[in-house]
């Protein structure tokens, strides 16, 4: 029978503390739960900001855009829908679920968010914005973020989820876990596998009796592969034990399979069973690189679902607001920040647009100050970037750092180690604790 997570920690600490030596995993119960947690979600691909958010109140925009402009709000389900009054941006009408969240106040738009000096390579653009430096660091930024901070007191202080390869941001010194799905995360190999159906499945015993083995015989090589072992194993328990007491509370809605809705999902088991989380990194893929194809064509061309890149907009707001309703009060315990590597051209290329710089970025929960962050003034072109691109305003890396600090509780000195080299500008986005 399955041990509990904290009956499962404790002999590994007891056993730890026997075995001493390098490397031995650290572990203390003095963190509670309810603690903050950073949750980053990366739409891979370049998403174009001026589609998720039209700039409806300027000509330049519709000039620029032609066929794949979105039209202003006018009740029509292809228009854009309304943020409010005096508010010169829109929301592309599949994301029209997000207005539940925008209507509690609790959401920003930062409509022109990216790192400065970048550039369109999806793969430097990607790996900078993970290490949070225009560098080739191996280390992530919150992956820094878990080493300068680390007391020991939990395995499982940071996660890739909903997905099966690790993200740059996590990447690093820290052993983090990749959990694609949390309702079957276990070890298994048919070489331990008895009964029919390998429902008998024994690695996972085994190694629990390996990593509670005191054996004055074991080499270092062997004790620490072994008390990496009770890590890997207290993961487990965590996830298993998550999964095993969960139900989504979420006024009927429900996650989807996707790696988003799953991410997700795993996010609001962990934190409902109180595992203290503090960083997890997912993704929002549904093909954002949109060079081609921008919109379905025939008479829904901003909506029809039968189009992947308008369905996949519409489950994925789905899923932020299953999330938002299911986290109910915790919800001032997270913020979500959702973010891509750069943006698209202010003027279309063909049905499409080619890489940019600047996108737009949104955040809801915790701490988040809701509405519209600063803007360019308008999409003419002395406004933009060698006339075609959107300008950098609010640097990505302030945005983290702000929620890292005000919301997570990272000391205000580690900014420049976990984004080398950047002077911080508190833009006030998110509302420093009371507490």
């Amino acid at each position: 029978m399955m041990r509990t997570r904290r009956e499962f920690l404790k002999s590994a600490a007891a056993a730890a503390t026997l075995a001493g030596g390098a490397g031995a995993p650290r572990f203390s119960f003095a963190q509670e739960a309810g603690g903050k947690t950073f949750v980053k979600v990366f739409m891979r691909g370049g998403a174009d900001g001026l589609h998720l958010f039209p700039k409806v109140s300027d000509m330049n925009y519709y000039n620029a855009r032609g066929t794949i402009a979105i039209e202003p709000p006018n009740g029509d389900s292809e228009s854009a829908v309304d943020l409010g009054a005096g508010l010169a941006r829109a929301m592309n009408p599949n994301l029209a679920a997000l207005s539940e969240i925008w209507d509690s106040g609790r959401m920003l738009v930062m409509p022109a968010c990216g790192l400065p000096a970048g550039n369109r390579s999806h793969f430097d653009a990607q790996r900078w914005i993970g290490n949070g430096a225009r560098s080739n660091l191996i280390d992530g930024y919150l992956n820094r973020y878990l080493q300068e901070t680390d007391t020991g007191s939990e395995a499982l202080r940071g996660a890739v989820l909903g997905k099966g390869s690790m993200s740059t941001e996590l990447r690093g010194g820290m052993t983090v876990p990749v959990i694609a799905n949390g309702t079957g995360f276990d070890i298994q190999t048919d070489d331990f596998c008895f009964g029919s159906g390998c429902a008998d499945n024994r690695l996972t015993e085994i190694m629990n009796e390996i990593a509670a083995t005191e054996d004055a015989s074991f080499d270092s090589i062997a004790s620490r592969a072994r008390d990496a072992q009770r890590v890997t194993l207290a993961n487990i328990d965590s996830v298993t034990q998550a999964a095993a007491g969960y139900t989504t509370d979420a006024d009927g809605l429900e996650y989807d399979g996707s790696p988003l809705g799953r991410g997700l999902q795993l996010v609001a088991q962990l934190l409902k069973a109180e595992v203290p989380l503090e960083v997890a990194a997912l993704d929002w893929n549904i093909g954002w690189d949109t060079h081609t194809n921008q919109t379905a064509g025939g008479s829904r061309p901003f909506t029809d679902q039968s189009f992947s890149y308008h369905s996949g907009m519409t489950a994925g707001a789905r899923n932020f607001v299953t999330f938002f309703r299911d986290m109910g009060a915790l919800l001032d315990n997270v913020v979500v920040l959702v973010c891509t590597e750069f943006g698209r051209t202010v003027r279309q290329s063909g049905t499409g647009t080619d890489h940019g710089d600047a996108s737009s970025w949104f955040a809801f929960g915790g701490p988040t100050q809701g509405g519209m962050a600063d803007d360019v003034a308008n999409l003419s072109e002395e406004n933009l970037n060698s006339r075609r691109y959107l300008p950098v305003i609010n640097d990505y890396r302030d945005v983290a750092a702000e929620i890292m600090v005000r919301h997570v509780g990272m000391p205000e000195d580690l900014i420049s180690t976990v984004f080398p080299g950047q002077v911080f500008t508190d833009n006030g986005f998110f509302t420093r604790p009371t507490g």
